[in-house]
C-alpha cells in the first residue's frame, strides 16, 4: 500500500468534510439571522409614534411570509369537561415535546397534534392549541393541561377536523410588521410593550356546526393583552384586548 497517496486522499477527504460543515454552518446562521427581525423593521412612521407614546417592541417580529388561505373546520369535541388523568404526570414535561408526547399518548386522544402556548403565563393551566399539518396553530382550538403541586392531573381537550373547501384560494400573507404597525398606530395605549407576536388562524367563534377562522397575526402585550390582524385583509380583532387568553 501507498501510505503517502493514502494519506493525501484522507487530507483531502478531511478538508473536503470541513468545508462541506463550515458551509451548513454558515448556511444556518443566515437562517436564524434573517428567520426574525427587531423594531429597527417598523416603519419610520411607526418608529417615530412607538417613540412619542413610549412604546417598546421586545418580540422577535417573524419575517416570513408564506402564502395561506382561509381554513373552514369542524369541532369533533368541545371539549367542555374535565377529564381527570389516570396517572399523574411530572409537569416538566411540557417542556419537552417528545416526553410530553410519550407520556400523554395513551391517555389524550391526538396529543402529537397540539403546540404549547409559552406566551401565556400565570398559575392557571398548561395551554396548547391544536395545529395544522403546516405546524400552524388555531388559536380558537385549545387543550388545557391541569396541574397541582407539579403534577398535570387532568385535561380539557378541543379537537377540530378540517372541512374541504376549495373556493379559497392561497394568497400572500400581510408581513408582521405592517400587521405589527397597523396595531401600534391606530390602537395601542402609550406605554405598551409588545412582547410576542406569532402566526397563526383566528376566527370568531359561533354556535354552528363548522367555523372559519383566517392566517392571523397575534399580537401579544406585557399585560396579557391580545390583538388579531388578519394576515390577509388587515382587519383588526380588538375583542380580547383586556383579557388574558387562558380564560376563554
Amino acid at each position: 500500500m501507498d501510505w503517502s497517496r493514502a494519506k493525501n486522499v484522507l487530507i483531502y477527504a478531511f478538508l473536503l468534510l470541513n468545508i462541506v460543515l463550515g458551509y451548513q454552518l454558515w448556511q444556518d446562521m443566515r437562517d436564524r439571522m434573517h428567520s426574525d427581525l427587531d423594531w429597527t423593521s417598523l416603519s419610520e412612521e411607526t418608529r417615530i409614534i412607538m417613540d412619542m407614546k413610549k412604546m417598546q417592541v421586545t418580540a422577535k417580529i417573524p419575517a416570513e411570509t408564506p402564502s395561506l388561505r382561509e381554513i373552514t373546520y369542524r369541532f369533533v369535541n368541545r371539549g367542555k369537561m374535565e377529564v381527570p388523568l389516570k396517572t399523574p404526570k411530572d409537569s416538566v414535561i411540557i417542556f419537552s415535546e417528545k416526553d410530553l408526547i410519550r407520556s400523554l399518548q395513551g391517555e389524550i386522544p391526538n396529543i402529537d397534534m397540539y403546540r404549547y402556548d409559552e406566551t401565556v403565563g400565570g398559575t392557571g393551566p398548561f395551554l396548547f392549541h391544536q395545529r395544522l399539518p403546516n405546524g400552524l396553530p388555531i388559536f380558537e382550538v385549545t387543550l388545557k393541561l391541569m396541574h397541582r403541586s407539579q403534577k398535570i392531573t387532568a385535561y380539557q381537550q378541543q379537537y377540530v377536523e378540517l372541512v374541504e373547501s376549495k373556493t379559497n384560494k392561497e394568497q400572500k400573507i400581510l408581513p408582521a410588521s405592517q400587521a405589527l404597525g397597523i396595531v401600534i398606530e391606530k390602537y395601542l395605549l402609550p406605554g405598551s410593550v409588545v412582547r410576542n407576536v406569532q402566526l397563526g388562524y383566528h376566527g370568531q367563534l359561533f354556535e354552528a356546526e363548522t367555523q372559519v377562522a383566517a392566517p392571523s397575526w397575534r399580537i401579544t402585550l406585557d399585560n396579557d393583552e391580545v390583538y388579531y390582524v388578519n394576515a390577509i385583509n388587515a382587519a383588526v380583532d380588538t375583542s380580547q384586548a383586556g383579557k388574558k387568553e387562558i380564560d376563554k
